[in-house]
Protein backbone atom coordinates (compact mmCIF):
# COMPACT_ATOMS: atom_id res chain seq x y z
CA UNK A 1 0.00 0.00 0.00
CA UNK A 2 0.85 3.75 -0.08
CA UNK A 3 2.27 4.94 2.75
CA UNK A 4 -0.22 6.14 5.46
CA UNK A 5 0.59 9.48 7.21
CA UNK A 6 -1.75 10.38 10.25
CA UNK A 7 -0.24 14.21 10.49
CA UNK A 8 -2.81 16.77 9.63
CA UNK A 9 -2.23 19.66 7.63
CA UNK A 10 -1.42 23.54 8.95
CA UNK A 11 -3.30 26.07 8.28
CA UNK A 12 -1.14 27.69 5.05
CA UNK A 13 -0.98 30.84 3.06
CA UNK A 14 -2.86 29.94 -0.37
CA UNK A 15 0.23 31.31 -2.24
CA UNK A 16 2.34 28.22 -0.23
CA UNK A 17 -0.12 25.74 -0.88
CA UNK A 18 -0.09 26.90 -4.80
CA UNK A 19 3.23 26.06 -4.43
CA UNK A 20 3.04 22.54 -2.77
CA UNK A 21 0.09 22.30 -6.13
CA UNK A 22 2.84 22.85 -8.58
CA UNK A 23 5.64 20.83 -6.48
CA UNK A 24 3.18 17.84 -6.82
CA UNK A 25 2.58 18.64 -10.61
CA UNK A 26 6.02 18.16 -10.89
CA UNK A 27 6.53 15.12 -8.61
CA UNK A 28 3.79 13.30 -10.44
CA UNK A 29 5.43 14.06 -14.06
CA UNK A 30 8.37 12.90 -13.16
CA UNK A 31 6.71 9.63 -11.27
CA UNK A 32 4.52 8.96 -14.42
CA UNK A 33 8.05 9.24 -16.98
CA UNK A 34 10.06 6.53 -14.83
CA UNK A 35 7.44 4.91 -14.15
CA UNK A 36 6.21 4.24 -17.53
CA UNK A 37 9.66 3.98 -18.66
CA UNK A 38 10.21 0.67 -16.79
CA UNK A 39 7.03 -0.96 -17.46
CA UNK A 40 7.67 -0.37 -21.35
CA UNK A 41 11.13 -1.80 -20.79
CA UNK A 42 9.61 -5.05 -18.46
CA UNK A 43 6.92 -5.46 -21.42
CA UNK A 44 9.93 -5.51 -24.38
CA UNK A 45 12.40 -7.59 -22.71
CA UNK A 46 9.03 -10.12 -21.56
CA UNK A 47 8.49 -9.78 -25.24
CA UNK A 48 12.12 -10.67 -26.35
CA UNK A 49 12.38 -13.69 -23.97
CA UNK A 50 8.81 -15.36 -24.91
CA UNK A 51 10.10 -14.74 -29.17
CA UNK A 52 13.59 -16.47 -28.09
CA UNK A 53 11.92 -19.31 -26.41
CA UNK A 54 9.41 -19.81 -29.46
CA UNK A 55 12.20 -20.00 -31.78
CA UNK A 56 14.88 -22.03 -29.82
CA UNK A 57 14.35 -24.91 -27.78
CA UNK A 58 15.72 -26.13 -24.87
CA UNK A 59 16.02 -25.88 -20.82
CA UNK A 60 17.97 -22.79 -20.05
CA UNK A 61 15.85 -21.07 -22.98
CA UNK A 62 12.56 -22.10 -21.38
CA UNK A 63 14.09 -21.43 -17.77
CA UNK A 64 14.95 -17.28 -18.94
CA UNK A 65 11.66 -17.11 -20.74
CA UNK A 66 9.74 -18.53 -17.61
CA UNK A 67 11.80 -15.64 -15.25
CA UNK A 68 11.10 -12.79 -17.88
CA UNK A 69 7.71 -13.39 -17.16
CA UNK A 70 8.13 -14.04 -13.41
CA UNK A 71 10.21 -10.96 -12.62
CA UNK A 72 8.33 -8.61 -15.30
CA UNK A 73 4.98 -9.79 -13.66
CA UNK A 74 6.02 -9.65 -9.97
CA UNK A 75 7.29 -5.27 -10.83
CA UNK A 76 4.44 -4.65 -13.32
CA UNK A 77 1.65 -5.97 -10.53
CA UNK A 78 3.06 -3.34 -7.97
CA UNK A 79 3.39 -0.40 -10.04
CA UNK A 80 -0.02 -1.40 -10.82
CA UNK A 81 -0.57 -1.61 -7.14
CA UNK A 82 0.32 1.40 -6.40
CA UNK A 83 -1.29 3.45 -9.42
CA UNK A 84 -4.23 1.83 -8.48
CA UNK A 85 -4.10 3.11 -5.00
CA UNK A 86 -3.16 6.46 -6.17
CA UNK A 87 -6.05 6.92 -8.80
CA UNK A 88 -8.09 5.97 -5.88
CA UNK A 89 -7.11 8.27 -3.69
CA UNK A 90 -7.03 11.18 -6.45
CA UNK A 91 -10.50 10.48 -8.05
CA UNK A 92 -11.82 10.83 -4.28
CA UNK A 93 -10.32 13.88 -3.70
CA UNK A 94 -8.12 13.14 -0.87
CA UNK A 95 -5.21 14.85 0.48
CA UNK A 96 -2.63 12.19 -1.02
CA UNK A 97 1.13 14.28 -2.32
CA UNK A 98 3.74 12.39 -4.67
CA UNK A 99 6.63 12.33 -2.08
CA UNK A 100 9.57 13.94 -2.83
CA UNK A 101 12.09 11.13 -2.26
CA UNK A 102 10.57 7.69 -2.81
CA UNK A 103 10.91 4.11 -1.88
CA UNK A 104 10.76 1.50 -4.10
CA UNK A 105 7.89 1.57 -6.01
CA UNK A 106 5.78 3.52 -3.25
CA UNK A 107 5.31 7.25 -4.36
CA UNK A 108 2.74 8.90 -2.02
CA UNK A 109 1.31 10.04 1.54
CA UNK A 110 -2.07 9.46 2.53
CA UNK A 111 -2.52 11.50 5.33
CA UNK A 112 -5.41 9.91 7.45
CA UNK A 113 -5.42 12.69 9.68
CA UNK A 114 -7.32 14.70 7.04
CA UNK A 115 -8.87 12.12 4.91
CA UNK A 116 -12.37 10.89 5.37
CA UNK A 117 -13.42 7.12 6.17
CA UNK A 118 -14.65 7.23 2.52
CA UNK A 119 -11.53 8.91 0.77
CA UNK A 120 -9.36 5.71 2.53
CA UNK A 121 -11.64 2.96 1.38
CA UNK A 122 -11.61 4.68 -1.87
CA UNK A 123 -7.94 4.70 -1.84
CA UNK A 124 -7.63 0.96 -0.76
CA UNK A 125 -10.04 -0.64 -3.47
CA UNK A 126 -8.38 1.36 -5.84
CA UNK A 127 -5.27 -1.45 -5.51
CA UNK A 128 -7.33 -4.72 -6.06
CA UNK A 129 -8.79 -3.01 -8.66
CA UNK A 130 -5.83 -2.25 -10.59
CA UNK A 131 -4.48 -5.66 -10.17
CA UNK A 132 -7.02 -7.43 -11.68
CA UNK A 133 -7.46 -5.52 -14.64
CA UNK A 134 -3.42 -6.01 -14.50
CA UNK A 135 -4.68 -9.60 -15.19
CA UNK A 136 -7.29 -9.57 -17.55
CA UNK A 137 -4.87 -7.36 -19.64
CA UNK A 138 -2.21 -10.01 -19.77
CA UNK A 139 -4.73 -12.66 -20.13
CA UNK A 140 -6.54 -10.53 -23.55
CA UNK A 141 -4.38 -8.22 -24.70
CA UNK A 142 -0.66 -10.06 -24.75
CA UNK A 143 0.07 -12.78 -27.27
CA UNK A 144 -0.38 -16.24 -25.33
CA UNK A 145 0.68 -20.03 -25.70
CA UNK A 146 4.05 -20.07 -24.16
CA UNK A 147 5.82 -20.09 -20.79
CA UNK A 148 6.75 -16.73 -20.85
CA UNK A 149 3.02 -15.97 -21.38
CA UNK A 150 2.44 -19.18 -18.33
CA UNK A 151 4.72 -17.30 -16.09
CA UNK A 152 3.39 -13.85 -16.53
CA UNK A 153 -0.34 -14.94 -16.21
CA UNK A 154 0.40 -16.23 -13.05
CA UNK A 155 2.91 -13.70 -11.23
CA UNK A 156 -0.07 -11.24 -11.48
CA UNK A 157 -3.28 -13.41 -10.80
CA UNK A 158 -1.32 -14.43 -7.58
CA UNK A 159 -0.27 -10.72 -6.81
CA UNK A 160 -3.71 -9.95 -7.50
CA UNK A 161 -5.18 -13.01 -5.05
CA UNK A 162 -2.22 -12.14 -1.97
CA UNK A 163 -3.44 -8.55 -2.65
CA UNK A 164 -7.08 -9.18 -1.85
CA UNK A 165 -5.85 -11.60 1.04
CA UNK A 166 -4.69 -8.54 2.46
CA UNK A 167 -6.47 -5.69 1.56
CA UNK A 168 -9.90 -7.21 1.85
CA UNK A 169 -9.74 -7.50 5.71
CA UNK A 170 -8.93 -3.98 6.35
CA UNK A 171 -11.12 -2.62 3.72
CA UNK A 172 -13.92 -4.48 5.47
CA UNK A 173 -13.31 -3.28 9.23
CA UNK A 174 -12.47 0.26 8.05
CA UNK A 175 -16.00 -0.26 6.60
CA UNK A 176 -17.51 -0.80 10.09
CA UNK A 177 -15.61 1.83 11.86
CA UNK A 178 -12.08 0.61 12.57
CA UNK A 179 -9.54 3.28 12.53
CA UNK A 180 -7.36 3.15 9.02
CA UNK A 181 -3.82 3.98 10.27
CA UNK A 182 -4.45 1.55 12.93
CA UNK A 183 -6.39 -1.12 11.24
CA UNK A 184 -3.25 -1.41 8.35
CA UNK A 185 -0.70 -1.51 11.16
CA UNK A 186 -2.60 -4.42 12.77
CA UNK A 187 -2.92 -6.26 9.39
CA UNK A 188 0.69 -5.83 8.86
CA UNK A 189 1.65 -7.69 12.37
CA UNK A 190 -1.15 -9.99 11.56
CA UNK A 191 0.54 -11.36 7.62
CA UNK A 192 4.27 -10.76 9.06
CA UNK A 193 4.92 -14.30 9.07
CA UNK A 194 3.48 -14.98 5.64
CA UNK A 195 4.67 -19.02 5.50
CA UNK A 196 3.70 -21.24 2.41
CA UNK A 197 0.64 -22.37 4.11
CA UNK A 198 -0.57 -18.49 4.17
CA UNK A 199 0.75 -17.30 1.34
CA UNK A 200 -2.23 -18.27 -1.23
CA UNK A 201 -1.32 -15.98 -4.25
CA UNK A 202 1.62 -18.57 -4.51
CA UNK A 203 -0.70 -21.61 -4.20
CA UNK A 204 -2.59 -19.88 -6.85
CA UNK A 205 -0.16 -18.67 -9.36
CA UNK A 206 1.99 -21.96 -9.31
CA UNK A 207 -1.75 -23.75 -9.95
CA UNK A 208 -2.44 -20.91 -12.72
CA UNK A 209 1.34 -21.88 -14.07
CA UNK A 210 0.97 -25.27 -14.19
CA UNK A 211 -2.27 -25.40 -16.14
CA UNK A 212 -1.33 -22.86 -18.66
CA UNK A 213 2.08 -23.90 -18.93
CA UNK A 214 0.78 -27.59 -19.74
CA UNK A 215 -1.65 -25.97 -22.52
CA UNK A 216 0.84 -24.12 -24.42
Amino acid sequence: MSEIISEGLSDEPSDERQQQRQRDRTRLKTVAFQHGAVATGIVLLWGSGQAWSEAHDGVLVALIAAASGFFGGSALAFLSHEWGHFSGARLSGAVSPVLKERKSFFMFNFKTAVNSRAQFLAMSLGGPIANWLLVVMVLLALPAGSLAHAALLATVTGVAVNVCVFEFPVISRVSYGADPAETVAQRLKETADNGLGQNIGLLVGLIVFAVVGFIA
